[in-house]
């Protein structure tokens, strides 16, 4: 993706209008001064700490220090990546127009609501696989702001500039949890409730995945198995630290709590008549950038499945 120009990101920065972005979200301002003041929605409180200077076109949190933009706005609440931060705004900002513009709609990008419900049994499979492809897409976003994640991708020889999005890597870092309605709510707890079923939150409301490289293992779109079409059928974890030092008691290898389905890579089985199985999803990785995209993954040592021999 080709660099956004400086000059495009400060006309941004200086032709939207914070304030009017705010209130086309739902969120009440208050006049406070010259400023306008608010709860803070990054993170739970009862009194206003969050201020936005309308003069300055910015935004900080007294409580939690956040602060920024309107283009740091975007990004934050709507858990995108600065390109698509850049493309919403640019949406409701054209370029021929010289006043502050606000936009005229919400873009939140919420994990799915789950339906009324007395127990997580309750909820569908087509819930649950959508709620687990947002996890994906929200890890995805992750990845391509996180210079951590970016830099590990380097330091394995995996920055192929399309293998991120064709697999749709990701980043887990302790901020899905942020994405989630309130945990004192009903929503908020079964919310947390369906993505422990998942394996994606543990009992301790701790991400299961947290300070991994995520690599989703998708369902062949019109592929053999239609019922996996186009689904998150696992989610693949490889800690990263600096220096690659990992402590003994920790994996260096993670997967979902959850049966281990599907096939990364799936289309290189319908593709060819010879393919390249690897043990782990890092050395197919490094195969498929290297130019041999007729490679597959195991899930390990163990995880050869009868899918992955399948004619």
């Amino acid at each position: 993706m080709a660099r956004i120009p400086e000059a495009e990101l400060e006309r941004l920065k200086r032709e939207v209008s914070l304030v009017r972005l705010i209130q086309s979200q739902g969120h009440q301002l208050q006049k406070r001064g010259k400023d306008w003041v608010m709860c803070c929605v990054f993170h739970d409180e009862s009194t206003p700490s969050l201020s936005v200077s309308d003069e300055k076109n910015l935004y900080h949190c007294f409580g939690c220090g956040a602060a920024g933009s309107v283009i740091d706005w975007v990004m934050k609440t709507q858990g995108v990546s600065l390109p698509h931060a850049v493309q919403l705004l640019r949406n409701d900002a054209p370029l021929e127009n010289t006043e502050k513009v606000g936009v005229t709609r919400s873009h939140a990008r919420h994990l799915p609501s789950l339906a009324a419900s007395s127990s997580a049994s309750a909820v569908s499979a087509v819930e649950d696989a959508a709620l687990l492809r947002s996890v994906a897409e929200f890890y995805h976003a992750n990845l391509k702001q996180s210079p951590e994640a970016l830099a590990y991708l380097v330091s394995r020889g995996l920055n192929h500039p399309e293998l991120v999005e064709h697999f749709q890597l990701g980043y887990a870092n302790k901020t899905l949890t942020y994405r989630l309605p309130a945990g004192h709510t009903l929503a908020g707890r079964q919310m947390r409730q369906q993505l422990q079923s998942l394996g994606v939150l543990r009992s301790t409301g701790h991400e299961h995945l947290n300070g991994c490289l995520v690599v989703p293992v998708l369902g062949l779109e019109d592929g053999a198995q239609p019922e996996q079409s186009g689904r998150v059928m696992q989610l693949y974890g490889r800690r990263m630290q600096p220096n690659n030092k990992i402590p003994a008691n920790q994996p260096r290898h993670m997967y979902l709590a959850t049966p281990l389905r599907g096939v990364w890579n799936e289309a290189a089985l319908r593709a060819s008549r010879e393919v390249i199985l690897c043990e782990s999803l890092i050395d197919a990785m490094t195969f498929w950038c290297a130019g041999f995209r007729n490679v597959i993954s195991a899930y390990g040592v163990n995880g050869f499945l009868k899918t992955i021999g399948r004619p």
